[in-house]
């Protein structure tokens, strides 16, 4: 029996002590918080009473070196701040840039690096944000811009006005019919019908009944 108690008395001593040392360890890991709590707390207080006593000559006295320190600190600090706020804003532009943007007259891609656009030659400020179209004024006459309803002069091909490339003119009936067409058709009285086809020849159909024939 004496050897078993020899035992289980340095059993019992073994957990004793290994319960003291985890009983230290919450005690110092509580007494580094209450540090951390402390030292927050007084940097609060310095902080106020800094700003409430900076102006006083009687209360800086002695300490001058403390107070141009944080001062120089703070202006440090708030130049840091400014030069952040330069670069997110430089950041916003790149990215704006990169994204780009349909030109308003052609809708051709433009970057914000370009000044005009490649596909019509509008000026960016213009292609970027395009104004409404004008109204034409009843009495104008001749073509119109599409974009912007300047007037276009004879065989212009771009707006004047905006830059825009002017339409190609609709194709009329009679087109397709050459001068060798109409040289040839010259004799055709007037109650022969003469079409047009789509592949540029013509198609002459007689006419009614009372119509004079060939010869008479």
């Amino acid at each position: 029996m004496g050897f078993l108690d020899n035992v289980t008395s340095a059993v019992n001593r073994g957990t004793a002590a290994a319960g003291r040392g985890a009983d230290k360890i919450k005690l110092n890991a509580r007494i580094g918080e209450l540090n951390r709590q402390r030292q927050n707390l007084a940097a609060q207080l310095g902080a106020s009473l800094y700003e409430a006593t900076r102006g006083d000559a009687a209360l800086t006295a002695g300490r001058e070196a403390l107070y141009d320190g944080i001062a120089r600190i703070d202006a440090e600090r708030e130049e840091c701040q400014r030069q952040i706020a330069a670069i997110d804003e430089q950041a916003a532009a790149a990215a704006t840039a990169a994204t780009g943007f349909a030109c308003a007259v052609c809708g051709a891609h433009m970057t914000g690096a370009d000044l005009f656009c490649a596909g019509c030659g509008t000026p960016a400020e213009k292609a970027r944000a395009q104004a409404p179209a004008a109204p034409t004024p009843a009495h104008a006459a001749g073509p119109a811009c599409a974009s912007c309803g300047a007037p276009l002069g004879e065989g212009d091909m771009f707006c004047m006005s905006c830059g825009a490339k002017v339409a190609a003119p609709a194709v009329s009936d009679g087109a397709g019919v050459g001068e060798s067409d109409l040289a040839e058709n010259a004799g055709i009285g007037e109650s022969e019908l003469v079409e047009a086809g789509g592949d540029g020849g013509a198609t002459v159909t007689p006419g009614g009944a009372g119509a004079p024939k060939g010869g008479e």
